[in-house]
């Protein structure tokens, strides 16, 4: 197969489009500019150098390394790192990573890549047309490998700037009669087509009528089990999502004499199909109570580790 034939469509960026990632440390220290430094440091003391798709090291980029560690943390600093006759000359970039345990199938549509190419952000399909965006945590070592055509075990995981719960009564009453009309028509044609949205499905809705009083009476939308998720505006920061999900399980790990909560929780959810779920990390206190069969919502970074691909069927 011709990989450079399918490649991933990619946008290059300013390098200032993508934002610091000072807020991302700011998530685990209070003073960035004086720990990180020293966290750097002491990454290189243990570290990891991650190959992620490329089958030997011959494949990899030449032209920067990417470092991880300490390698025996359950969080690890991330380094890019430019390199010149193979010698190291200055960090590109760096931030904090760690890994899920869940694997969701992928496919990457776009690359979102920084103007010196040391970060990226990914357009994944995740199937049934849902996309999901994630900074890439792997790019500098995977980016000549993204193949369109190519499934992928796709590892998201994520920091939240804030995280909040989800009423269990949280609704909304739609009085709207062409709303009302939309809503009634939709349910009972679907209904007819055994959930499958028919062709003329728009057709069908113009069609419908009201057989009953209860047909034109208001209707109760309950968002407190909504499972949703909306990326980023900004080109370059898609990663910085806004989602609301359900939480399926519950951890707990050590860094630095610091207690970090790890949360489950559905990021998407399609009717008869397996959810996506993702791995969301907090040390604010204020974020740790939550408990397994809650639904939360808020503001998040998304990360993407992938390490292998998946064979298609």
């Amino acid at each position: 197969m011709n990989i450079q034939k399918n490649r991933p469509e990619t946008i290059t960026v300013e390098d200032k489009n993508f934002g610091s990632h000072v807020e991302h440390w700011s998530l685990l220290t209070n003073n960035p500019t004086q720990t990180v430094p020293q966290w750097l440091g002491q990454a290189l003391n243990s570290p990891i150098m991650p190959m992620g798709l490329c089958p030997t090291e011959s494949d990899m980029d030449e032209n920067c390394w990417l470092i991880q560690g300490p390698s025996e943390s359950k969080i690890q600093i991330a380094q890019v790192i430019a390199v010149e006759n193979n010698q190291p000359r200055a960090v590109k970039t760096a931030f904090p990573i760690f890994e899920s345990p869940f694997k969701t199938t992928a496919k990457i549509e776009r690359v979102i890549r920084s103007e010196n190419n040391s970060q990226a952000v990914l357009r994944l399909n995740v199937g049934h047309n849902a996309t999901v965006y994630a900074f890439d945590n792997l790019y500098t070592v995977n980016h000549k490998q993204y193949d369109t055509t190519q499934p992928y075990a796709v590892s998201l995981t994520a920091w939240a700037y804030e995280l909040n719960t989800v009423n269990p009564d949280e609704h909304i009453v739609v009085d709207d009669p062409a709303s009302i009309k939309h809503h009634r028509a939709l349910n009972d044609i679907l209904a007819e087509h055994n959930g499958v949205a028919p062709a003329n499905l728009q057709e069908l809705i113009d069609q419908w009528q009201p057989k009953t009083e209860d047909d034109k009476a208001p209707v109760t939308v309950d968002f407190s089990k909504m499972v949703a998720y909306l990326y980023g505006e900004n080109i370059g920061q898609e990663d910085e999502a806004w989602f609301q999900g359900k939480i399926v399980g519950k951890s707990h790990l050590d860094f630095n004499g610091e207690v970090y909560t790890l949360y489950d929780v559905t990021l998407l959810l399609e009717d008869n199909e397996e959810a996506t779920l993702i791995r969301i990390i907090t040390k604010d206190n204020l974020y740790k109570n939550y408990e397994i069969g809650e639904y939360i919502r808020g503001n998040i970074w998304i990360q993407a580790n992938i390490y292998s691909t998946i064979e298609s069927k």
